[in-house]
């Protein structure tokens, strides 16, 4: 009987531990909390820049304060590349990249900014939620998540020299690239194509080390290179992208209610930076166009998707299989 009694008390104690253990786990983990430091190299007006001051208010004001939340911007950190090396190496915990950034790791994701491939704003949002899955698995071994992707705006040439109707008008032009995509894009179109860091291209203009760049216009309104330029020629020749790039080892140390929030939170955001994104870019247009800048319509928008027919044919069947399996990929997306 002593013993039954003496096997019960134990079996109670066990279960009063385990219990007591269970609920300190809880407790602990609810009491715990985590930081997020998410940056971006562009500004902190810019539709990009706003959507991450949203995303870490949505994180902080959501997770109960579990989450603390800081955000940077251009020239706070270090530019687009020393970012995404931050995050990659644990000193950041998001950054928004893309093409520009985690391609040096995956080199193919330079093809989300391919000349000519998006109908529009709409069809580019579809292909970057559909692709979503695709390019975190590409760069899971990165240490990348990529969650939310946004529509940067469709991109035009800005330059100091003259209006840009024809190809032809591009010969000789001294014309800022990000990636050697652009700059193998600038060179089937005739111009001079070199890569110049976003943070750079100001004085780069000033001083005439470039004679052009090409952007969305309210990237190029964001950051007044219109003082520097005033020839704006619409040319819609890529539409630049980025996804928050959530470092992966941060994500999955998190408690899956934090998981879900952070994802829930970067989609929300991109929402937001994607309706904000069409309505800025028509209104930058008309803010360029009333300080000054000459704004003109390339004359035949064909003439620039021939000239580039077979650089984009001999770019991607020069590279390995990889570049056209994913390229075939995004071009599937309808």
């Amino acid at each position: 009987m002593r013993r039954q009694t003496i096997a019960s008390a134990c079996i109670c104690a066990t279960v009063l531990l385990s219990v007591f253990a269970v609920s300190s786990c809880r407790k602990s983990s609810a009491e715990k909390t985590w930081r997020m430091r998410a940056s971006t190299p562009l500004a902190a007006h810019g539709t990009v820049g706003r959507a991450l001051k949203m995303f870490c208010d949505l994180v902080q004001e959501k997770s109960n304060g579990r989450i603390k939340t800081a955000d940077f911007y251009i020239g706070e950190l270090g530019n687009q590349r020393e970012l995404v090396e931050m995050a990659h190496d644990g000193s950041l915990e998001v950054v928004t990249s893309l093409a520009s950034g985690t391609a040096r790791y995956v080199p193919q994701l330079a093809l989300f900014e391919y000349p000519y491939i998006y109908k529009n704003e709409d069809h580019l949002v579809r292909v970057l939620d559909a692709m979503e899955d695709d390019v975190s698995a590409l760069l899971a071994r990165h240490n990348f998540i990529a969650v939310g992707g946004q529509n940067m705006g469709f991109r035009h040439m800005l330059n100091k020299k003259r209006p840009i109707t024809t190809v032809a008008d591009l010969k000789g032009l001294k014309m800022r690239g990000p990636n050697p995509i652009y700059v193998g894009m600038f060179k089937a179109l005739g111009a001079n194509g070199t890569t110049t860091d976003w943070s750079e291209i100001y004085i780069a203009l000033q001083t005439g080390i470039i004679d052009g760049i090409e952007a969305s216009p309210d990237m190029l309104l964001s950051m007044k290179f219109n003082e520097q330029a005033k020839y704006l020629s619409k040319t819609s020749h890529i539409a630049a992208c980025v996804y928050y790039m959530i470092r992966k080892d941060w994500f999955e140390s998190l408690p899956q209610d934090l998981q879900q929030i952070v994802t829930d939170c970067a989609r929300q955001a991109a929402a937001y930076q994607n309706a904000l994104d069409i309505e800025v870019q028509s209104e930058a247009l008309k803010t360029l166009a009333a300080e000054g800048v000459q704004i003109n319509e390339v004359n035949n928008i064909d003439e620039f998707k021939q000239q580039l027919a077979d650089f984009k044919k001999s770019y991607v069947a020069d590279k390995p299989t990889a570049w056209q399996q994913l390229y075939d990929k995004i071009i599937a997306v309808e």
